[in-house]
Formats: C-alpha cells, structure tokens, sequence
C-alpha cells in the first residue's frame, strides 16, 4: 500500500511539473561603470557628515536601476594615482569596464575599434545645448565619443587660488574684478611683499607661490604666458623650447632663486605638496579653479583641516602684449566597444542618464562648469562663490591644450618633461639645456624623430 501511495504521488509531481508554467529569473542586463573619486552631493544629500566618494555613483546606481528593473550597475571608484595604469591592463585583458570617465581618453582606443561612436545617441537638444568645444573636443575621423559632462577641468594650468587674509595682512591688494587678471610685473611686486621671514634668520619661510618640477598641470602656463607652445602649428614637432619657452622657465628659477617667492626643493615636489603649503598657509598663492575652494571645506569636514578658510580665484598673470593663458579641457563620459546590441542601446542610454541636464547640475557641489550652457545660466545664481566661478568662466575663454589635442598622444614624453623641469630648479641645467635636450628627447619618444 505504502509503495503504490509513492508511486501515486510521485506521478502527480510529474503532471504538475509538465503542467503548471515554471518560473524562469530573467538574467539581468549588467553595466560596468568607472570613475575618479569625486565628492559630489548626490539629491537628497543633508550635509550632516562628509560626503564620500561613494554617495554619489551609490545614488546613480540605485536611481538608474529604479528606471530600469531589468539593469544592474556595477561601479568601481578608482583612485587617482595609477587610474591611467588600470584602465590600460584593462584592455590589455581585454575587459574594460562599459563606461569611463573620459579623462583618461585616448585616440588609438577611437581609431582601433575600442569605442563606441555617440553620434546616433546625441539629439538635436543635446547639440545645441552642449558648448560646441566640449562635445567635439573628442571627434576622431568626424566621430564623437564622449558625452559632455563638465566644462573646463579643476582649475590647475587655468586659474589661481588667493588666500585674502594674508594679502590684507601683506599690505597687497587683489587683482580686480570681474577677472582677477594682473599683468606679469605687477605679479612679481606683489609675490615679493607676500613672501617673508618670519623667525628672522634671513630665509623665507613664506612664501607667495610655490612650484614643483613634477606639478605637470600648472608649470606650462608659466611657459604659455610667454608666448611659447609646446607643438608647432600642425602638431609634428616639439618647439617648447623656443626664446618663448625658456624666458618662462627662466622666470620659474628666478622665482626661486632671485626672487625668493618660491621655496627651495622644487625638484621633489608635486601638486598635492603645493596644495598642503597652501593649506596650511605657508603660501599666499596655490593652483585650481572653484572645484578647489570645494577641497578646502571637504578636507575641514575629513578631518585634514582645522577649519576652512577665504578663498578668492585669479587668473594667471600675463603680458599685456600677450593676453591671459589657461589650459582647457572637457570631461564626459565615454564607452568602450559593445557586442550586443541591445546593450550597447542601454549602456548610451545610462550616459545619457549621467549627464541629463537634472544630473548635471549635481556638478554644482564641486563647484564645476559644467558642459550644458542651460545649466550654467543660473547655477551659481545663488551662490557665495558666484564671483569665483565668474572668474575661472573667463579665464578658460582663453583656454588652450598645453599637451596638444588628441592628434598627438604626449604619455612617451612626460618623463622627459619633468626630467627637464628637476634639472632647471637644481640648476644643473640652464633652463635653455633643460628644454633643449627635452625637445630633442621628446621628439624621438613621440615622432620619432
């Protein structure tokens, strides 16, 4: 009895099983998304502790998978240092992630069928809201591959940053608005009167600015405001070391040396070392735009500062002769080639979503321009930092590739460049020999010649 009851049931199972529909879990379409360690606020956010580097690609993830229950976002925050090194292993591995902050791009990833073209998923809205130079600064052979997000970048090479406590204290006056600008021999009469001894020993111990020979970003706008370039007209040769070029280096010894606004040890320095003097007040002039006034207050809201303090932004002193100088670039998104084309439909659609004109507001929190002249009309309307960002706005009018456009790949020649700017601020070289031999070693590294 017991084993036709076994039986009876077991072939009732079997009926159900064919009988009633089964439940099939859909696999979920993944997108792969990679970024930079920014702050930004996402909406919502109250402010009663810190933003992380976390909240914002948090929120992204969780909103864009509301609006599409069938997607998933996988996000990675990659740390500044060694971003360039891990996207390149990437694709050597041959997985890149789907989408890329655009900082990174690169023309052979266009020109050998690593990215996608963006032209079919940009509407006639977006293009005429977009600033021209933002959306075609990455057109490869008439194709774009990124999406325009922000305008400018964080302000080093393109504007400076003054600390008005110690220039009240100084005696200096700030260059006037609406553009901060003052002419190069203004500049230098006030960095003297900002640069002095404090205990008495006959050395500085502050100083106006400082420099560092491996600050990449800010050290050409020294040599730019001379006149110089760092390509001829048609990008086929190095010519930074030009009469131009070396009056500008030489100005950035003499700074050191003659001058005395700058301290000694340039050679072993970076950027984040000329950002702490600044911080900590050792100097009356540092590098960046807005998004750097925004470090200042995250660093107090971290821990890394005891309490924030005014920051006022100026452009880069200048020859009248010449005109203002900053270096320029956008920033977007952009991704890598798609198989399938349904995901390459969704992974356009989640950059889109990234900078929607709603989301790319969010900017607003770092104190960034962003790419959509929409946008911009009113962001900054209500803020205390309208001036500021009025300032850079103006100074990025003039902006220029320092390190060439995306014709040219200048990676192979950076160690040179640095090499070029430890020799001069040693003196081991004079600024001439250390340009000099940089061209000439920079020019076989990038043309071969």
């Amino acid at each position: 009895m017991n084993k036709r009851c076994c039986a009876l049931a077991l072939l009732f199972t079997l009926v159900l099983v064919l009988l009633v529909p089964q439940v099939v879990v859909a696999k979920k379409l993944t997108i792969t998304w990679w970024l930079n360690p920014w702050r930004i606020e996402p909406p919502g956010f109250t402010g009663e502790r810190a933003v992380t580097a976390e909240d914002y690609p948090q929120w992204v993830k969780e909103e864009f998978e509301r609006l599409h229950p069938d997607v998933e976002v996988q996000y990675e925050v990659v740390t500044n240092v060694g971003f360039s090194q891990k996207i390149s292993a990437a694709i050597l591995a041959g997985n890149p992630p789907d989408v890329l902050r655009a900082s990174s791009f690169k023309k052979d990833w266009a020109i050998h069928g690593l990215l996608e073209p963006v032209d079919d998923y940009v509407t006639p809205e977006d293009l005429a809201d977009w600033y021209a130079d933002a959306y075609g600064g990455f057109r490869i052979n008439d194709k774009h591959y990124m999406f325009p997000w922000s305008y400018g970048t964080n302000g080093m090479g393109s504007s400076m940053l003054l600390n008005p406590k110690i220039f009240a204290e100084r005696g200096v006056e700030l260059p006037a608005l609406p553009d901060r600008s003052w002419a190069l021999d203004e500049f230098l009469a006030a960095a003297k009167k900002l640069s002095w001894d404090v205990n008495g020993d006959g050395v500085n111990d502050h100083y106006a600015l400082a420099l560092g020979a491996q600050d990449s970003e800010n050290n050409p706008a020294w040599l730019y405001m001379r006149g110089a370039s760092m390509f001829n007209e048609d990008e086929t040769e190095i010519v930074i070391d030009s009469p131009e070029g070396i009056a500008g280096l030489q100005f950035m010894v003499d700074m050191i040396y003659e001058h005395k606004v700058a301290p000694p040890g340039a050679e072993g320095m970076g950027i984040y070392d000329i950002i702490n003097l600044f911080h900590s007040k050792k100097t009356a002039i540092g590098y960046g735009g807005p998004y750097e006034i925004g470090r200042i207050y995250r660093a107090v809201n971290e821990g890394k500062l005891d309490e924030p303090f005014e920051v006022k932004i100026a452009q880069y002193p200048h020859i009248p002769e010449i005109g203002p100088v900053a270096n320029f670039a956008s920033g977007g998104f952009m991704v890598f080639r798609q198989k399938d084309a349904e995901k390459r439909k969704m992974v356009m659609e989640f950059c889109r979503f990234l900078t929607s004109p709603e989301n790319t507001r969010l900017l607003k929190s770092l104190l960034y321009i962003t790419a959509r002249d929409s946008v911009n009309q009113d962001l900054y309307a209500d803020s205390v930092f309208a001036d500021d960002v009025a300032v850079y706005a103006n100074a990025i009018q003039n902006g220029q590739y320092y390190y060439g456009s995306l014709e040219v790949d200048f990676t192979d020649a950076n160690k040179f460049w640095q090499s070029a700017f430890e020799a001069a601020f040693t003196r081991d070289k004079t600024p001439e020999a250390a340009l000099k031999d940089f061209a000439k070693e920079a020019n076989k590294a990038i043309f071969g010649k």
